[in-house]
């Protein structure tokens, strides 16, 4: 018997609320997800053996979500059933067959993202963990077959075996698009191989994606070849103008699909790797710091707001108070102020201690706010070299960068799937003229 019942979890307890399948956000689409998890119990009583298979697949997809977050992977902290059940936001069916003394099923758990990053790091967990993307990637997948570039016009093998991928959701979940009139409006396979800007961000905006993977490779007119394997270049980029490219290759052997199925897997596997490797931060609990931000140009406020929403570490940004000369605003974060300026330099932040403020007058009022830390724009690229060196108390700060104008980011609507909590502030429009 197979079912589509989406269950809500109020409680450990849970009072369990069905939902039709439309309105579910898609496990496939959310890193917070695990899917597919089996359970096979037998017992004397069918509701009691449910129960106990819900509470079975729900241990099971908290150690494999830990595998999925935590770099290396290991076992994840001891927690008891309803420690476990009070970080699941949810759950869904998706098949079981129930006699009167057994229960067998595949069953997807969904996590709440802020109760796993506080659990990750507890009782012995990981000092560190990846941040997901807080929405899923577009992935075009291309081909280049006799001089022909090939993303709409025809249904490849290499399209085929992506609209056929299995749904398990992944670190970097992947959508595929429809392959409508409007998609092909949006993109060109030419476009998508140039990596032209404007294109890939309307078809990232088509499917509220955060950016787009370009999966392009050469195949023969008659079908892939799997006597000669496959390669495939990878391009991942991210709406906030960051690119990362890779060349994976695949194994010859089996039939043509399998040859595809390889491919495809291989090239998750390579996207999430990649993604492991520059979203990790630390564990732990949240703490706040006063953070003073200098601004000399009218642009500047929105470019650093534009960069903290992308650094995985910082969970809120609250403005306190702003003049021209220069924003007050409260960081939190996760980890130390050391880690912390390693993640911030990788969006080109500098990140350091304020010089000490001079001694006033006698009788001279105190100020109202204080800041022991300041963060300044640095030109792009320069600050990811560097991104292993803290810089120290007595370094001199580097000063920000006047930089063309920054659209302000997207507030249009709530954070989607894992996505930290963010208060960015807005920038008053008589505060700078």
């Amino acid at each position: 018997m197979s079912t589509a019942l989406v269950l809500t979890m109020t409680g450990p307890a849970g009072a369990q609320t069905g939902t039709l399948p439309p309105a579910a956000v898609s496990s496939a689409a959310d890193p917070f997800a695990v899917s597919g998890v089996n359970v096979d119990i037998s017992g004397g009583n069918p509701t009691t053996i449910r129960d106990q298979a819900i509470r079975e697949a729900q241990a099971k997809a908290w150690a494999e979500l830990y595998r999925r977050l935590v770099p290396g992977g290991g076992n994840p902290p001891r927690l008891s059933d309803n420690e476990i059940a009070r970080m699941v936001q949810g759950f869904e069916i998706d098949e079981e067959k129930v006699s009167g003394s057994r229960y067998v099923g595949a069953i997807t758990v969904r996590f709440r993202p802020n109760a796993v990053r506080d659990a990750l790091g507890q009782s012995g967990g990981a000092a560190q963990y990846v941040e997901p993307p807080s929405r899923p990637f577009v992935i075009l997948p291309v081909t280049q077959s006799d001089g022909r570039t090939i993303l709409w016009q025809d249904r490849t093998p290499w399209r085929a075996a992506w609209e056929a991928r299995q749904s398990a959701a992944s670190l970097v979940p992947l959508v595929v698009p429809d392959g409508e009139l409007s998609d092909a409006q949006a993109i060109s396979g030419e476009d998508a191989i140039a990596g032209n800007s404007e294109a890939l961000s309307r078809i990232a905006q088509a499917y509220k994606a955060g950016g787009v993977v370009v999966a392009r490779t050469d195949m023969p007119a008659n079908g892939p070849d799997p006597a000669r394997g496959l390669t495939v270049d990878v391009t991942r980029y991210g709406l906030d103008g960051t690119r990362d490219s890779q060349t994976v290759q695949v194994k010859s052997g089996g039939s043509a699909d399998e040859l595809m199925n390889r491919a495809v897997a291989a090239v998750g596997t390579q996207i999430d790797d990649s993604w492991r490797r520059q979203h990790t931060t630390a564990t732990g609990p949240e703490q706040n710091t006063i953070v003073s931000v200098p601004l000399t140009a009218v642009n500047d406020w929105v470019e650093t707001r534009k960069r903290l929403s992308a650094v995985a570490a910082v969970s809120r940004t609250s403005l306190m108070s702003i003049s021209r000369n220069e924003a007050l605003i409260t960081l939190t974060y996760r980890g130390d102020p050391d880690q912390l300026a390693q993640a911030l330099a990788r969006q080109d932040l500098g990140f350091a201690r304020s010089a000490a403020a001079p001694a006033g007058y006698p009788g001279a009022p105190l100020p109202v706010q204080s800041a022991d830390w300041q963060l300044t724009l640095l030109p792009r690229g320069s600050g990811a070299a560097s991104a292993g060196a803290v810089p120290s108390a007595a370094s001199p700060m580097a000063s920000p960068t006047s930089l063309a104008p920054s659209a302000p980011m997207d507030a249009g609507g709530p954070a989607t799937m894992g996505a930290p909590p963010r208060n960015l502030g807005t920038l008053p429009a008589k505060s700078i003229p």
